[in-house]
């Protein structure tokens, strides 16, 4: 069988592992399962890597965040540093510095859209460099925000190995393909004793119970719902911590363990983890 409905569709798309227990559905085929193995929740049928990039670089709208302002708005925007926007990193700055993570730091910006949160960083005084898969807001954030992108991870997790104090994301490991992926580049990427600092959407139980609307949270957008177990699970042999937004205390634990900061009703889903030694040390990916 091929096509949308072949048993390969079914299958994580983070670890390969064939079974999993179907969490909720949609639309009478959609379902959303969470992998035995790694553990993540996911969508099925699942997509064709092959169409991932096509798609978020022709299809995928989502207002701010994809659409390229004009001239006049750019200038406005940077002239008062994205402040009062939807897109104003103040509050990522601020928890990078709760985690010690200062300007002079090496950053690497995984998904940075048209570039809005990079040149904010480098506004902050850190140094970044970014990839974003599209090449339209790539091209963009280069052009217009003088943003340094990359285009080429696989290449790029071998040129600059160990040499990045912080890999960061926002609201992108619930898109991609891949989780065990992008999580793979940063081990490459950050040097010992750097730090893997993500937000996403919260797939918690905690806020499952609390919010009416945690079943949008998932669907053909995002095909990957990230939660504090699939967390934990992946990064066992590291110091992590995870928590919802506003954070306000972020700190990692000396010992490879995980903390939380609250108790995980939040919509926004912070977590952070230590590399505690040469090879990013996770698990079953």
């Amino acid at each position: 069988m091929s096509g949308q409905f072949s048993p390969g569709r079914f299958v994580c798309p983070n670890c390969g592992c064939a079974s999993g227990n179907i969490i909720e559905r949609k639309f009478l085929v959609t379902q959303l399962r969470r992998c035995d193995n790694c553990q993540l929740m996911y969508r099925t049928p699942t997509d064709d890597p092959a169409l991932n990039a096509e798609f978020y670089d022709c299809d995928y709208t989502q207002g701010f965040t994809t659409d390229v302002p004009s001239e006049v708005d750019l200038a406005e925007f940077k002239s008062r540093n994205f402040a009062g926007t939807e897109k104003d990193y103040s509050y990522y700055i601020g928890v990078l510095a709760q985690l010690g993570i200062n300007p002079g730091a090496k950053l690497f910006d995984f998904g940075c859209s048209w570039g809005y949160g990079s040149y904010q960083f480098s506004r902050a005084g850190y140094l970044v460099t970014s990839f974003e898969i599209a090449k339209s807001r790539r091209s963009f954030a280069q052009n217009k925000l003088g943003v340094h992108t990359v285009d080429d991870m696989e290449q790029v997790s071998v040129e600059f190995a160990d040499q990045f104090d912080c890999f960061f994301s926002a609201h992108v490991l619930e898109h991609v393909p891949s989780p065990a992926l992008a999580i793979g580049y940063a081990g490459r990427l950050l040097k010992a004793g750097g730090l893997f600092v993500s937000f996403t959407p919260n797939g918690s139980t905690a806020h499952k119970d609390a919010s009416s609307d945690w079943s949008k949270l998932w669907g053909q957008v995002h095909p990957n719902l990230i939660d504090d177990i699939f967390l934990d699970n992946t990064f066992t042999h590291s110091p992590r911590t995870v928590g919802t937004s506003p954070v306000t205390a972020a700190l990692l634990p000396s010992e490879s363990v995980m903390t939380r900061l609250d108790r995980l009703a939040g919509g926004e889903l912070f977590f952070a983890s230590r590399k505690v030694n040469d090879s990013w040390d996770t698990k079953r990916i």
